[in-house]
C-alpha cells in the first residue's frame, strides 16, 4: 500500500492538542530507524536535518524532528550474548557515584549554561518554513534526570541510595535538573513549534521506584521544564515505557500536552483516554511486536480499531507504542500509515 502524496499540516496536530477534531488523525513518530525509512523510500537517508526534510512529508508526517547534541553520561553496556548487531545495554550494576567522595570528583555532568548546541534546531525551523504546507518542527529536550542518576549510579545503587543517602540522591537530581532547565529555556526561546522529552521510569508492571519518590525527587524539575515551555506558548510532550498510571494525575497536575507512547501491555488506551478527556493527548500505542513479527492484515486490523476507538473528541495521535526500531517489518509499518490514511478521516 504506497501512500499518496500529501502536504503536511501542522494545523491537524495544533487542533488535535487542543482536543479537537482536524480533518484527519496525525501520525506521531519521534524515532524511525534509518533501514525502515529507506526501505519504504527506496534510497539511502542518512540521520539528520536533511533525512527528515524528505522522509517525514513523504510518510505523512506534519512535523520534522530534531535531536540537539547533549552530554549524557556514559552508558556502561554490554553487547548481548550470540548477536551479531551492535547493540549496547544499560549496566544496572554499574557505578560512577556511589558516594560523596565520587560525587565531587565525577567531571563528566553537562553543562549547566546553555547545553545545547541549536544550529541544526534553527536550520531546521528555516528550512521547514520552504517547504510546500505547513511544516512544523519540534525539538527533543534532552534533560531526563531519572534515566540519568541510573546511568551514573546504576539503578541498584541508586535504589539502595534512596535509603541510605537520599540526600546524594537529591544532590545528582539536582546536577542533572538544572540542565534541563537551562536547556528548557534555550528551547523556550527557539522557533520549534513543540517540544518532546523522555525519561523511562517504569517496567510493564509499574513504577522502577515509588511515586512518592518520583514526586519529591523529579517532579518539581518536571515541573518546571513544563512551565517554561509552555509559558512560551509551545505545547509539551513526555516519553515513557511501562505503566505509569499512577503519575498521570501528576503529569497532567503540570501542565503536560501529552503523553507517549501508552505502552499497550501496561496501560489500557481506550481507558486511559475516558479518564484524560480534554486534559492529556494520547498518541502511540500500535503494538510495536505486532509491528515486527505480525502480519499487515492484523496490524490493519488493530490500527483501524484503534482508530475507531480513540480519534472520536480530537486528543488522539497515532503511532507505535515505542519507536519505530530498525527490527520492525517495513510492510507492517507502512500499513499502519496506509490504514490510517484511510480511516483517519474525520466526518464533517
Amino acid at each position: 500500500m504506497m501512500l499518496a502524496e500529501r502536504k503536511p499540516d501542522f494545523e491537524r496536530v495544533k487542533t488535535t492538542l487542543a482536543f479537537q477534531e482536524p480533518d484527519r488523525v496525525p501520525n506521531f513518530e519521534v524515532y524511525v530507524a534509518r533501514p525502515v525509512r529507506e526501505a519504504l523510500l527506496g534510497c539511502p537517508l542518512p540521520d539528520g536535518l536533511e533525512s527528515e526534510l524528505i522522509y517525514r512529508p513523504r510518510l505523512h508526517y506534519d512535523f520534522i524532528y530534531l535531536n540537539p547534541p547533549y552530554r549524557h553520561p556514559p552508558v556502561y553496556s554490554r553487547h548481548a550474548e550470540n548477536r551479531t548487531e551492535d547493540r549496547t545495554w544499560i549496566d544496572q550494576h554499574a557505578n560512577l557515584v556511589t558516594d560523596w567522595k565520587s560525587f565531587r570528583e565525577y567531571t563528566e555532568y553537562p553543562e549547566p549554561d546553555n547545553p545545547l548546541d541549536l544550529t541544526e534546531i534553527h536550520a531546521g525551523c528555516r528550512r521547514a518554513r520552504e517547504v510546500p504546507g505547513y511544516l512544523g518542527v519540534g525539538a527533543l529536550l534532552p534533560s531526563c534526570p531519572f534515566t540519568e542518576i541510573n546511568l551514573v549510579m546504576g539503578y541498584e545503587n541508586f535504589s539502595i541510595a534512596l535509603y541510605e543517602d537520599y540526600e546524594l540522591c537529591s544532590a545528582l537530581v539536582e546536577k542533572f535538573g538544572e540542565v534541563g532547565i537551562a536547556a528548557a529555556k534555550q528551547l523556550a526561546a527557539s522557533d520549534v513549534d513543540f517540544v518532546f522529552f523522555g525519561d523511562d521510569m517504569a517496567y510493564t508492571g509499574g513504577l522502577m521506584i515509588s511515586p512518592e519518590f518520583m514526586r519529591q525527587l523529579f517532579f518539581p524539575y518536571y515541573r518546571r521544564f513544563i512551565e517554561i515551555i509552555r509559558d512560551a506558548g509551545k505545547p509539551v510532550l513526555f516519553h515513557s515505557d511501562g505503566d505509569i498510571s499512577p503519575l498521570i494525575p501528576d503529569w497532567i497536575d503540570a501542565g503536560l500536552s501529552g503523553l507517549n507512547p501508552i505502552e499497550p501491555l501496561a496501560m489500557d488506551i481506550v481507558k486511559l483516554k475516558e479518564q484524560t478527556a480534554g486534559k492529556l493527548v494520547l498518541t502511540g500505542n500500535i503494538d510495536v511486536d505486532l509491528l515486527t513479527r505480525g502480519t499487515a492484515d492484523e496490524v490493519a486490523s488493530l490500527t483501524r480499531r484503534r482508530l475507531d476507538q480513540l480519534k472520536g473528541g480530537g486528543g488522539y495521535m497515532l503511532g507505535s507504542s515505542n519507536s519505530v526500531c530498525d527490527y520492525v517489518n517495513p510492510l507492517n509499518y507502512q500499513t499502519m500509515l496506509a490504514t490510517n490514511a484511510e480511516y483517519g478521516e474525520y466526518i464533517k
